[in-house]
């Protein structure tokens, strides 16, 4: 009787996107990464945060490895970070992708604040990135999580997230994907606090709109943030 058939894998080189915006690293105020959400690409989610850069941020906006047309067989193209197929592998690829990029910017002479902002499905990757990465959570100087919730899957215990910077979760009081957005924040709170992360570092914003990026709390944050430090 045959064998069932059985999967392989192997590791290979490949070319991935990003954009930027902004002044260069190391003449920039900090420098914020952001993740973008399903279906979305790079060179339009960029343009969600013309306000940071027009304030001295060096924007950087990677793409996720996944494109696909988001209607048929033609026509707009959007991109994702993973599926539910395979995924520990793809978590692992964009992970080391992520590390890559950073440690690239990093090398242009990257000044002040590093801040990392995941959008929807970017907020999962943001947070595996944040919590896997090379540099781990002490690499950053604050997290936002804007219109998704922080994933499950992060590795529990006091260690994981010790040393994570200071959370912002941002929900549109419109958004059809977390009608419930008291029951939303809560349950990003509890993963951050499962995976060791500070229940007083966590602040909590809310707009009024829809499941869309708000500029104008973003920049907030980054202001407020800039000048603290």
């Amino acid at each position: 009787m045959p064998e069932r058939p059985q999967p392989h894998h192997i590791s290979v080189q490949r070319t991935a996107r990003f954009w930027t915006a902004g002044p260069t690293p190391a003449e920039a105020k900090g420098t914020l990464y952001a993740l973008h959400g399903y279906g979305q690409l790079g060179e339009y989610f960029i343009r969600k945060f013309q306000t940071a850069a027009e304030a001295g941020w060096h924007v950087v906006v990677p793409e996720g490895g996944h494109r696909f047309y988001l209607q048929g067989t033609e026509g707009r193209v959007g991109a994702s970070w993973m599926t539910k197929e395979d995924r520990l592998n793809d978590i692992e690829d964009y992970v080391a992708f992520l590390d890559q990029l950073k440690q690239r910017i990093d090398g242009m002479g990257t000044q002040g604040p590093q801040i990392l902002l995941g959008f929807s499905q970017g907020v999962a990757t943001a947070l595996r990135w944040l919590a896997l990465g090379a540099g781990g959570p002490a690499a950053w100087q604050a997290v936002i999580a804007h219109s998704g919730v922080i994933p499950p899957d992060l590795p529990k215990g006091a260690q994981t997230l010790t040393s994570a910077p200071p959370l912002h979760l941002i929900t549109g009081d419109e958004d059809p994907y977390y009608t419930d957005r008291e029951s939303g924040f809560r349950t990003s709170e509890r993963e951050w606090t499962d995976s060791g992360g500070d229940p007083k570092q966590i602040s909590r914003h809310t707009f009024h709109g829809g499941h869309t990026i708000d500029p104008l709390v973003v920049q907030l944050i980054l202001d407020g943030f800039h000048r603290a430090s």
